[in-house]
């Protein structure tokens, strides 16, 4: 086989994961079977990392083989598993139908920003500001993106195409409800969606080389990967024409040198030499250090890291005191509640990358993005939306499909008994009290009968509370009618407690007459 097919090969293997995983996100329907969807985002390098921390599972053999084929093959991830890179791909293939005169250019490599940063970005993700990392993660950068702009778009598209053909009395189609979100996460995920557009329309993979954890530690792993993309000298004419096609700005023409930290095994470079004088093969030996001990080096390293820590956790132990603050109703609705299997608040916001992969997943849609509900250190992460839905007592989806250990599988029976909020029962608003009218709402709804109702005045009945019954999952105060404020609310645990099984009590037994009227 001759190597100019290895780029046709890499591309089919890119819109192979690209389309899988876009789908995987979009899934409107929810139909696509959880172990798919667990081995595919297993695939992904930053969220495996931080699972494996914490939670050995199919998510360790993603990461294993990961890093095997980086040792092996170079920065191939980034080129053909990763949604983003593929995304910039596109991106980079458009603008080159547009103005074909463009060219790329080798560019000296900055190893001491992106280390530094990527460094930064993992102290401040263990020191519990997931957050940031977030922001720059490529695999949650594009979930947003899909979840929060183009999932909205395709149920529009859906639902239009389904009241056209259902007017033809054609039931192919059905409608989907739009998920409720937060403005601002949109206008920040369409935010992002524009720089990465910018980035690689003008610069290539500007946005891999210097900003992308996963990149940084793949370029690393890359500079001792057995098979790389060498310049044979002997047959080079130096005509330049691989670094014109470099989108990773790596291959350096007039000194036949190439920059393997940086090189995405994108192939362009193979395709279009005319010689033959690029290849694929194991070199002799390649020469590249980075010394990252130089007295200047290190200075900069305390610049660029300590100061961000010690902003960031100002913000969060004062985020902290405020939560504590909050007691009564109104305050209470804004802390967030984090979904079951999570354990705690804390340890959900430590883990979290805000793919939004468990919000895509949801069957209900009660898990929404989240803007600062959680904090400065939980930007994105999603809560728990009762206003527009309820936490199905039967599910378990997102306990097996999170990527990064911040919700640990569970099993059905195991997360009926985990109480991620207890209910409150505001008597004054209640439908009962305020209105004399007769309403059971919450306590029809509720899985476990937390809510019950007990007489009152006469013939009505108002509802009583057993929260050790409860688990929180929000059936009561979404089924609840009263405005502006529900009479029964949830109060979000900080830390997760375990709920008393319901009893179910035996039917007494119906004796039926031996000449049964009809």
């Amino acid at each position: 086989m001759k190597l100019k097919y290895l780029k046709k090969i890499r591309v089919a293997v890119s819109l192979f994961f690209f389309i899988i995983i876009t789908s995987l996100l979009i899934n409107p329907q929810k139909n696509i079977p959880q172990d798919i969807i667990i081995f595919f985002t297993s695939l992904q390098l930053v969220p495996s990392i931080l699972k494996i921390l914490f939670y050995i599972g199919l998510s360790s053999l993603g990461l294993i083989f990961v890093l095997l084929i980086s040792v092996f093959f170079g920065r191939v991830y980034c080129s053909s598993i990763c949604p983003l890179g593929t995304f910039q791909d596109i991106i980079i293939y458009i603008r080159r139908k547009i103005n074909k005169r463009k060219k790329f250019l080798y560019q000296k490599p900055n190893y001491i920003f992106h280390y530094t940063f990527t460094f930064s970005l993992f102290i401040l993700a263990l020191l519990g500001f997931v957050s940031i990392l977030n922001i720059f993660e490529p695999y949650s950068i594009y979930s947003r993106f899909v979840v929060n702009i183009i999932e909205p778009g395709f149920i529009l598209i859906n639902n239009f195409t389904s009241s056209v053909l259902e007017s033809m009395s054609i039931y192919y189609l059905f409608n989907i409800p739009i998920r409720n979100t937060d403005i601002f996460v949109v206008l920040i995920s369409f935010s992002f969606l524009f720089l990465i557009f910018y980035m690689s329309y003008f610069h290539g993979r500007l946005f891999c080389n210097s900003f992308c954890p996963a990149g940084a530690i793949l370029g690393i792993i890359s500079r001792i990967s057995i098979f790389k993309i060498v310049i044979d000298e002997n047959n080079c004419t130096e005509c330049g024409a691989c670094e014109k096609v470099c989108k990773a700005n790596c291959i350096e023409s007039e000194t036949k040198n190439i920059n393997y930290a940086a090189c995405i095994a994108c192939f362009n470079c193979i395709k279009v030499c005319p010689t033959d004088g690029v290849v694929y093969n194991r070199p002799k030996y390649i020469n590249i250090q980075v010394n990252l001990s130089e007295p200047s080096r290190r200075n900069f390293l305390k610049r660029a890291i300590l100061p961000a820590i010690g902003v960031f956790l100002i913000e969060n132990n004062q985020g902290e005191k405020n939560q504590l603050e909050k007691s009564n109703y109104f305050r209470v609705k804004k802390q967030p509640i984090s979904p079951p299997g999570s354990q705690s608040i804390t340890h959900f916001s430590n883990l979290c990358t805000a793919c939004h992969l468990c919000v895509s997943a949801c069957p209900t849609q009660v898990l929404y993005p989240t803007f600062f509900e959680y904090g400065i250190s939980g930007l994105f992460q999603p809560s728990m939306n009762y206003t527009a839905s309820y936490c199905n007592y039967d599910c378990t989806i997102c306990t097996h499909i999170c990527p990064t250990g911040a919700i640990l599988p569970q099993s059905v029976e195991s997360k009926k008994l985990i109480q991620i909020g207890r209910a409150e029962f505001y008597k004054d608003d209640c439908v009962v009290v305020a209105k004399e009218k007769e309403c059971a709402a919450c306590s029809e709804h509720c899985p476990t009968k937390a809510v019950y109702m007990i007489p009152y005045k006469g013939k009505l009945k108002i509802p009583e509370l057993n929260n050790d019954l409860c688990v929180g999952c929000g059936a009561c105060e979404h089924a609840c009618p009263t405005t502006p404020r529900k009479a029964i609310y949830i109060i979000p645990n900080q830390i997760h407690q375990k709920s008393k099984k319901p009893e179910i009590k035996k039917q007494e037994k119906i004796e039926i007459p031996e000449e049964f009227p009809f």
